[in-house]
């Protein structure tokens, strides 16, 4: 008798002397008994919520099943129940039941339905607790094949006949409705096809087989390979390109046939719509539809994010036991317990609990599971490479993008992950990328390459400007079709701004292919991930000098025994293509007064033409360097130095000696090399310099024949070029230029005299410099209020310390005592004074007092001091380090 299927909507209130009818008092009790079913029902849930566990020995002669607790879909909680000596109540305070015997059960007065099949009722088993074991038609469980049988709660309930009543005993007036708890065993056939035929609930969430027959879905790991003949597939971008090919298309036939399994099985549960489900499998069938090599890894990056948004729905689909209005004519009187013999490691015919949706997280499951299902469309609609004229990506033309870097994760789900650069990043994406921020409406604050949609204002837009500590992987993308060294140069000065936390190497697989073949093989765990986790290495590869691809490792490699100890070296000096008064006006016309008809350039501009050694080409096509005229203000050649070993950081070391005012050039002693370059600031027609290990030239003709000079260097103990630049390449020095000439020898022989200079001991000067109390008086009285200056300058309590290098320790300075001298004794051309300054001018061009070169040890360079250094600039040049110089000292 289903309660549920016909129910009260409204009872009478009882007022004074009321007589009641029978009607008036079950139409009050049943409006109530009918509330409290349908709360249990749709705001509780139905099924087993706890409990009924069964238990078998292993002689099969005895059943045990806990107590426990479980609703029906009329409503019905049931628990286990024991007679009460002489009594007709009921106890539930048992922990189990144990059953030894049985009886066959007729189901005559419910006859309930879910046991009917053409007006008979399937057959039935009641199991017998071991104290009311005795009477008739009572059998052993032992004397029953129980291996194919399922256990079920039966609530038996209908009407009791009614008793005629007579006018002198009416206790049984009124009709009684009974209700009998039994325990029932049924056999599995009927269990399946008759009593779940009725069963919507059951049917709908039974998804362990479906689940248990899903396809494990993983992505074809690509490994590359430095042999020989056909097993190398790094030789070009072409085979790397293909060897991702081919593992989309392998993994692309596994993907179609979980996706077609999924939607098959649970594609009503997730509201999946057909047109969807068939958009979706034809653009997995296409995912290596691509005529071209053009960001191949992102289209396997693609089918990784299809992959694992596909795992994360399948992890969620057993938890999707949520029911909305429950089946009133599901399972209205019984429950299954399952089977005493199952033979899968899952629950087999047995009720699960269906929540209500709002009492538990299981209607959130649901709406993941359906949010990631959007995403997996959306994925596959978004995907795009291009920008700008080649907005779909279908092309071989560079995107238009700057490489950045995103924070990210490495493990975990791909919504906790950056959105990666090759998704269109609309609102669609943003809803469904991350379900717990979409959930918290909180869409716009998840992180991607691609900004402009997102939250404003906020870390998401400067990610690297916070501390993550979450986040353990560092998307580097944007870098496509770029130029190799230059991008290289950018993302390694971003990562040093931001002070994060990895190595970033370049191969060219034209020029560096035994390289990069030899790093393939010492690091055979390369792969492509899009970035690089924090401690790892990125490695850019280029073709031509254009960015290709990416890959990286997890750890940053170290130096290797053969990198010891590799050779000794040969330094070479030479002079410097542009001239000081050139790059001393160049510098300080950013402080002038700009043209009007002519732009002033704002970087010094040099182009490298050609770069060789030992035949072998560090770059392919012409590469400009860009050096802002503010560093050179600043800087002077050391910003051109700088510049240079940052773009070619396996290549030559090249640096500025400050006495002799001459370029530097290091190398390996036995190497030969080729450097062709010209200034193209302001005019592209301007003279090619070549440097060479044979001398320096200018359009092909020698320069000078003394333009160059050697000295051997003991060997060093650095990994070989890229290990010896970090060894000796200079940082933070400065100085000015100075042009050779036959004169050289004279200006140290006057240099030298000056030391014991009549005039110069009149003058009260001392020519060495070794501490500061030897300054001219009105340097020294400038020097201390610089030092002060400084101090004040910064906000913060550090240790500053200043240091004096350069021409004010050599010997070589000029103060205005001098100059005043000069100027008086002109005529006199036998005067040393006067013949020293004069050859400063044809050397060095300097014609004023000379500038003090101070070194500022204890921080590093801040814009605190740009004050500072503005208002002393026209006493010293400032550089932040420790000096190289053999005289310096401390001020």
């Amino acid at each position: 008798m289903n309660k549920l299927l016909e129910i009260t909507p409204h009872y009478r209130s009882f007022v004074d002397d009321q007589v009641l009818t029978s009607g008036q008092l079950n139409e009050f009790i049943n409006y109530f008994e009918d509330q409290d079913r349908l709360s249990r029902v749709c705001l509780t849930g139905v099924g087993i919520a706890c409990g009924f566990t069964i238990e078998m020995n292993t002689q099969e002669t005895e059943i045990s099943i806990s107590q426990g607790c479980g609703i029906t879909t009329d409503g019905d909680l049931l628990k286990l129940q024991k007679d009460i000596e002489d009594s007709k109540d009921k106890s539930i305070t048992l922990e189990q039941v144990t059953y030894s015997h049985f009886r066959i059960f007729e189901d005559e007065n419910a006859n309930y339905e879910h046991f009917l099949t053409d007006g008979d009722s399937i057959p039935l088993w009641e199991l017998v607790a071991d104290e009311n074991a005795s009477g008739e038609g009572i059998g052993l469980l032992s004397n029953l094949e129980l291996s194919d049988k399922v256990a079920l709660l039966y609530l038996e309930s209908f009407p009791k006949k009614s008793t005629i009543c007579n006018t002198t005993n009416c206790d049984n007036q009124g009709q009684p409705n009974i209700q009998n708890l039994r325990v029932l065993l049924a056999n599995k056939s009927d269990v399946e096809e008759i009593v779940n035929g009725h069963d919507s609930i059951y049917t709908k969430h039974n998804v362990y087989e479906a689940m248990t027959n899903l396809p494990q879905t993983a992505v074809q790991k690509v490994v590359l390979h430095a042999g020989l003949g056909g097993l190398n597939n790094i030789g070009s971008y072409a085979a790397i390109a293909n060897v991702f090919k081919t593992a989309i298309t392998t993994t692309k036939d596994r993907l179609h046939s979980a996706y077609s399994d999924l939607f098959e099985g649970f594609g009503e549960l997730l509201f999946i719509p057909n047109g969807t489900q068939n958009t979706v499998l034809n653009q997995i069938d296409n995912l290596d539809d691509s005529e071209i090599n053009f960001g191949m890894q992102y289209r396997y990056d693609l089918v990784r994010d299809v992959s694992d948004t596909f795992n994360e729905i399948a992890n969620l689909l057993l938890k999707l036991k949520t029911e909305c209005c429950p089946d009133i004519a599901a399972f209205p009187k019984h429950l299954l317990l399952g089977c005493l013999s199952p033979s899968e490691a899952y629950p087999e015919l047995r009720h699960e609990f269906y929540h209500s949706p709002i009492n538990n997280n299981y209607n959130a499951y649901l709406q993941q599971a359906k949010n990631l299902m959007q995403r997996v469309a959306v994925l596959l609609d978004n995907f795009n490479l291009g920008s700008g004229n080649n907005s779909d990506g279908e092309g071989e033309t560079a995107p238009l993008f700057d490489p950045a870097i995103t924070p990210s994760k490495s493990c975990g789900t791909l919504g906790e992950k950056a959105i990666p650069f090759y998704y269109h990043v609309n609102d669609e994406l943003l809803n469904v990328w991350d379900f717990f921020k979409t959930e918290n409406y909180k869409q716009r604050y998840n992180t991607s390459f691609h900004r402009n949609n997102l939250a404003p204002n906020s870390w998401v837009q400067t990610p690297l400007q916070f501390e993550l500590d979450c986040h353990d992987f560092y998307r580097i993308e944007g870098y496509l079709g770029l130029e190799g060294l230059e991008t290289r140069d950018r993302i390694t000065e971003e990562r040093d701004s931001f002070g994060l936390d990895f190595d970033c190497r370049i191969y060219d697989l034209e020029t560096d292919d035994q390289a990069f073949t030899a790093f393939v093989r010492e690091h055979p765990s390369i792969t492509h991930r899009g970035g690089v986790p924090k401690g790892g290495t990125f490695i850019l590869i280029t073709e031509n000098d254009t960015l290709v691809a990416d890959f990286c490792v997890s750890y940053k490699v170290a130096t290797t025994a053969e990198e010891q100890n590799c050779c000794s070296l040969m330094e070479c000096t030479y002079p410097w293509i542009s001239s000081l008064k050139y790059l001393n006006n160049l510098s300080r016309s950013l402080d002038g007064t700009q043209s009007n008809n002519v732009p002033m350039p704002q970087q010094y501009r040099l182009q490298v033409i050609e770069y060789r050694i030992n035949r072998e080409k560090l770059i392919n096509t012409t590469t400009t360097i860009e050096i802002p005229l503010r560093q050179i203000y600043y800087r002077r050649m050391h910003a051109i130095t700088d510049a240079l070993n940052k773009r070619f950081d396996k290549g030559l070391v090249f640096d500025f000696n400050e006495s002799q005012k001459r370029f530097v050039i290091t190398r390996a002693k036995d190497d030969t090399f080729v450097l062709r370059l010209r200034d193209v600031t302001q005019a592209n027609s301007n003279a090619i310099y070549t440097y060479s290990n044979s001398g320096m030239f200018r359009n092909n003709l020698i320069f000078r024949p003394d333009a160059m000079r050697c000295r051997d260097l003991k060997g060093y103990n650095p990994s070989f070029y890229e290990k010896l630049q970090k060894q000796i390449a200079p940082i933070g020095k400065d100085d000015d230029y100075g042009d050779y000439k036959t004169k050289w020898a004279s200006w140290y022989y006057l240099r030298d005299r000056l030391i014991t200079n009549n005039d110069i001991e009149e003058m009260g000067l001392t020519r060495m410099i070794t501490n500061v109390e030897q300054l001219p008086q009105e340097i020294a009285a400038e020097v201390r209020e610089m030092k002060a200056a400084f101090r004040n300058a910064l906000t913060s309590d550090v240790n500053l310390n200043f240091q004096l290098d350069g021409d004010w320790v050599n010997g070589v300075w000029v103060n205005e005592t001098m100059l005043d001298y000069e100027r008086q004794n002109r005529s006199n051309t036998h005067d040393q004074i006067v013949l020293f300054i004069k050859q400063r001018k044809e050397l060095h061009n300097e014609t004023g007092v000379t500038k003090l070169s101070v070194y500022i040890t204890g921080t590093p360079y801040t814009p605190e001091l740009d004050a500072a250094i503005e208002q002393y600039n026209s006493l010293a040049d400032f550089y932040f380090g420790s000096p190289r110089g053999e005289n310096a000292i401390a001020i």
